[in-house]
């Protein structure tokens, strides 16, 4: 936990009362007691979701519980109050992912919100068993705690939001443009094979059309990859297929390395950045092993 998750009405209460108690029921508490152990008077990272990151003065009480109040400040303005700065934005990347199994998908929440997606869409298709939808992991009270443990890992205060669709044909014919409106999104296709090109050389076509895409679509989906009729239906939709090779990856695999691989090739995208020039070090280590012309 590199970042203790407030709730809004804890902030609220801070900003109110001058502090708030965590209970030592509390995971939070926990954790700041048994693993940070502050010093008196020691300030700890905290921050809420959809408001920001700031520090707060921390202190263990004799009982366990731990109180909360805001850190000292020279700015008389804030004096008494608990401040929040919004962190800088992340590439925009949202997420069409077909059902994996819900002890995978149980395991991915926590994975998914550390990444910084912001959308998640669970949906059907061909490859997809039914029963998955009715298992807890698309229970909102079992998945949010898994995402704001993943948050906190990440120090990130936006939450994906998330969506589930048992029918992927009709969401695709129905909601598709005006959920992902190109050309503000780039549609990527992932799926395993030769006919896909590298996440990196897509983005870079979308540029050479024009502008830089905003915000990218990743459509993942099962162990085993979208069959043909899936496949055509996205193709149609204007979705580019994408691949990381011809190896058939697990899906927790092949999300980490396809968000990884797209947020990257955004970050440079928007940033104007030219390729990246190895250290003078590295570069002359390489020279000595390239033959002389």
């Amino acid at each position: 936990m590199n970042l203790v998750l407030l709730l809004y009405d804890e902030v609220e209460e801070i900003n109110a009362t001058g502090s708030v108690l965590l209970p030592t029921t509390d995971r939070r508490a926990r954790h700041i007691a048994t693993v940070l152990k502050p010093k008196p008077g020691a300030t700890i990272r905290v921050g809420c979701v959809g408001v920001g990151v700031g520090r707060a003065s921390v202190c263990i009480l004799e009982d366990g519980q731990v109180r909360l109040s805001p850190a000292a400040s020279n700015d008389t303005d804030a004096a008494g109050r608990l401040c929040l700065s919004a962190l800088p934005p992340h590439p925009h990347v949202e997420l069409l992912l077909a059902m994996p199994r819900p002890k995978v998908m149980m395991r991915l929440w926590s994975v998914l919100a550390q990444l910084g997606l912001r959308r998640i869409v669970l949906t059907n298709a061909w490859r997809v068993e039914k029963p998955y939808f009715s298992s807890q992991a698309t229970d909102p009270s079992k998945y949010t705690p898994e995402m704001l443990e993943g948050l906190e890992q990440a120090v990130c205060t936006t939450l994906p939001e998330v969506q589930v669709e048992l029918r992927l044909k009709p969401f695709v014919e129905d909601s598709l443009d005006a959920l992902f409106p190109t050309p503000n999104f780039l549609r990527l296709l992932c799926h395993p094979g030769d006919a896909g090109v590298p996440i990196r050389e897509a983005l870079l076509e979308a540029q050479a059309r024009g502008a830089p895409p905003q915000a990218v679509l990743l459509a993942v989906g099962p162990e085993g990859g979208w069959v043909d009729y899936e496949v055509d239906m996205f193709r149609e939709r204007g979705f580019v297929q994408v691949s990381l090779g011809s190896r058939i990856l697990t899906t927790d695999v092949a999300l980490v390395s396809l968000v990884a691989l797209t947020m990257d090739g955004l970050s440079g995208l928007g940033s104007g950045k030219a390729k990246r020039k190895l250290p003078a070090r590295a570069a002359d280590a390489l020279a000595s092993l390239l033959p002389c012309c």
